[in-house]
């Protein structure tokens, strides 16, 4: 199994998101692309990752191959790269990963593959009022300022907007539209609102540098849907369970 990626920028991320959420993690590289599915310690948030084999610069994977990895060894290694350097990931046993980081110079780790349990997750087939693409750039500053006063953040949208917004004695609004540029579509089956613990927003802000917009779906009492990143390039998936009064 040999992979190569053109950028590393773009998985170091990823498995820096992943460190806030998880311990250990299982990478599956399969014929048609790279796909991960992972639950967060406290189990109620679900991060989905795929890239497609057409978005690596080099993918030669014959046959399944399981990685196994401690997240934040993996995210360590990856820090080692400080520019836009290719990423190498191969093995040529089943105990063993190799990680190369090719830029000026080409530094190589040996990773152990750990085993690791991928997490029993049912078939979700959820069906949103809410579906909206926003800015990186609006979703960021909205979670940015709602969480310096506030543990919660509640979203609601209707055709024009999408508004971000704490309650309490310190209130925090922002509100994304077409106007302003931090809205560039949406789709409203009916208006909507929902509350989030804005932490758990927080910890993958970072996946916006995979893309210039963000997809954010959601419904009243039902989990918040963000997805970074594109089908091409690559796309993480990210499931939040609400906060409930």
């Amino acid at each position: 199994m040999r992979v190569v990626h053109s950028d590393v920028r773009d998985l170091k991320a990823i498995i820096t998101t992943l460190t806030k959420l998880v311990d250990e993690a299982l990478m599956v590289f399969k014929q048609e692309g790279v796909e991960l599915v992972t639950v967060d310690r406290a189990h109620i948030a679900l991060i989905k990752l795929n890239i497609p084999s057409s978005a690596f610069q080099e993918y030669d994977v014959s046959e399944e191959f399981k990685f196994g990895f401690n997240a934040a060894t993996l995210a360590k290694i990856l820090k080692a790269a400080a520019r836009k350097e290719s990423v190498v990931i191969e093995s040529t046993s089943p105990d063993v990963v190799t990680i190369k980081l090719v830029g000026a110079v080409e530094k190589s780790f040996g990773v152990k593959n750990l085993e690791v349990v991928p997490p029993e997750v049912p078939e979700l087939n959820l069906e949103f009022d809410v579906t909206a693409t926003v800015s990186s750039a609006g979703v960021n500053k909205a979670v940015s300022e709602a969480r310096t006063v506030s543990d919660s953040v509640t979203i609601s949208a209707d055709e024009g907007s999408v508004k971000f917004y704490t309650e309490g004695e310190s209130k925090v609004e922002v509100v994304l539209d077409k106007d302003t540029g931090g809205l560039v579509d949406i789709a409203v089956k009916k208006p909507a609102t929902a509350t989030y613990d804005v932490a758990y927003i927080n910890d993958v802000m970072g996946l916006t540098r995979l893309g210039d917009t963000v997809s954010i779906a959601f419904s009243e009492n039902k989990p918040l849907q963000m997805e970074f990143g594109s089908e091409t390039t690559g796309k993480v998936t990210y499931l939040l369970a609400p906060k409930v009064a």
